[in-house]
């Protein structure tokens, strides 16, 4: 994974916890992180949003290649872009069910 060149290159932990400190707060308008636990580039921790009136994590089975062009993706981007400005909801996970889109909250890697 890339925390190892990440690491050599930087000569900095990957692992450091200081460094968060400097991640700004969700933004005051409607945000969705997508992401991905087997990404292999981007520590998926780094992705998530913190859960708030208009902060969501939508969690896809992809590689950080294949989140461009993965279908599940795409569908929850479209979805997500087709809202109305005014009337925001959060993302039905559930229409396609956990394999397709697994439960961002649940523990584990």
């Amino acid at each position: 994974n890339a925390w190892r060149v990440y690491e050599g290159v930087s000569g900095q932990s990957a692992e450091d916890p200081t460094r968060m400190k400097h991640v700004h707060p969700t933004p005051p308008v409607p945000t969705t992180s997508i992401y991905s636990r087997t990404d292999g580039v981007v520590a998926w921790q780094c992705s998530v949003e913190k859960n708030g009136p208009q902060a969501e994590n939508i969690e896809v089975i992809a590689s950080h290649i294949g989140l461009g062009a993965h279908p599940a993706v795409l569908y929850a981007l479209a979805d997500r872009l087709a809202q109305p400005e005014d009337d925001w909801k959060p993302f039905n996970r559930t229409l396609l069910g956990p394999f397709v889109y697994p439960d961002p909250e649940r523990k584990g890697n």
